[in-house]
């Protein structure tokens, strides 16, 4: 009965008081407010990387030649990756279910009639590229195994392609001059999306004809591939790494990654950055824990005939004692509620203002209300409440009640 006789009291005083409650409240309300908000964006944004990588396939795993002007010196005779470097992977590891190769050519002049783009993205690819990467088709079909058999003289386009060429004319059919050759249009990519960059640029030539027409041979820029279902993107870079390693006599040639490392990688850089911007905000609760011991003595001041006379009609020391610790507490958690209704209302504004505007990608930026630093945030208001009250509550109960009774 004492306690909520205590909270009743420190209710009435929150009433009677109410500017300065507030003001007593403000630096924690600041505080929790600014915590509690940091760990909204920095979710936020983490969900987004997420949601951004799956899109195109989480699990996707990449493999390069990374020898370069370093060969030499590694005493390596590996000049770079070859088509025979994908087969070889696939003959000889058991996680891997599909892979893909790849060769960029980089940015070639294509003419259409009178009309031409000069930075266009080009790529020979096989037929299982678009499935790794989860691309679509808008019209048309993408590159097939009987292109590449036939290296045929065709080629899928990005939108952006489409549109600066043939603007609302149907894309299926027309010849594009590339130079030293001439090939057709067979379907135009879907438009993926992905922090910020896309594939409208973009045209997809079959790999053999890319070969055979600009480089010669059988190089291939970089492999992609995915680990069969119920396997760990790790163990599938394991056993990828352990063949590409035989074959090189145990020299680092080659680089391996994937999109899920990629995405870990920036899913910790913003939870570190996040942490250090939650940690630098908190210092306000130090503020406004400073100010709740401040408003207390005042109290403890204005109250000393209130407190005399409940210790002359018998109120224990430690009674008191509570009465001041519990009021302290009870300013410091309303005052982080407060803050973390503010921070509520704002997240919930920047996920309706980023939806509609569709930034940073399409949805928005979903700034989730984390239930775990609410419980948090609680706890350490209510911790900060006791040490900061603990002063002026033993103050206030160590005051002789005849002394106090005498005062003005």
């Amino acid at each position: 009965m004492n306690f909520f006789e205590s909270f009743r009291i420190a209710w009435d005083m929150l009433r009677l008081h109410k500017l300065r409650a507030f003001l007593t409240m403000l630096g924690v309300i600041i505080g929790v407010m600014s915590v509690t908000l940091i760990s909204m964006i920095s979710g936020g944004f983490q969900h987004y990387i997420s949601y951004e990588f799956k899109k195109l396939g989480a699990d996707t795993i990449f493999l390069f030649y990374d020898g370069g002007r370093d060969r030499v010196e590694r005493n390596s005779e590996i000049e770079g990756m070859e088509y025979a470097d994908m087969e070889l992977l696939m003959s000889q590891t058991t996680t891997l279910d599909v892979a893909s190769a790849t060769l960029q050519l980089g940015p070639k002049k294509i003419t259409y009639l009178d009309k031409s783009i000069s930075d266009p993205d080009i790529q020979g690819v096989d037929e299982h590229v678009a499935e790794l990467n989860k691309v679509g088709i808008t019209s048309g079909r993408m590159i097939d195994r009987k292109d590449l058999d036939s290296r045929a003289n065709v080629c899928v386009i990005g939108q952006d392609v489409r549109d600066r060429l043939f603007g609302k004319e149907p894309a299926e059919g027309k010849l594009i001059t590339f130079p030293g050759i001439t090939m057709e249009v067979v379907g135009v990519m879907d438009v993926v999306e992905i922090m910020g960059q896309n594939n409208k640029k973009e045209i997809w030539v079959p790999l053999t004809t890319a070969q055979d027409k600009w480089v010669g041979g059988d190089q291939i820029t970089f492999i992609t591939t995915r680990p069969k279902p119920g396997i760990s993107v790790e163990t599938a870079m394991d056993d990828a790494w352990r063949v590409l390693m035989l074959k090189s006599g145990n020299k680092r040639v080659y680089r391996i990654d994937s999109r899920e490392s990629i995405m870990n990688i920036f899913g910790g850089i913003l939870g570190a950055a996040g942490a250090v911007l939650a940690g630098i905000a908190a210092l306000s609760l130090l503020v406004g824990g400073i100010g709740i011991m401040n408003i207390m003595l005042v109290s403890v001041t204005e109250r000393t005939r209130e407190v005399g006379l409940r210790k002359a009609v018998g109120a224990t020391r430690s009674s008191v004692m509570a009465q001041f610790l519990v009021e302290s507490v009870f300013l410091s958690v309303v005052g982080g509620f407060i803050g973390m209704g503010i921070a509520f209302i704002i997240g919930q504004g920047v996920t309706a203002i980023s939806s509609a505007a569709n930034f940073p990608s399409k949805g928005g930026l979903v700034m989730v209300f984390p239930v775990s630093a609410a419980i948090t945030s609680t706890i350490i208001s209510a911790v900060i409440g006791i040490i900061f009250g603990l002063y002026p509550a033993a103050r206030a109960s160590g005051l002789s009640p005849i002394e106090a009774l005498r005062t003005e």
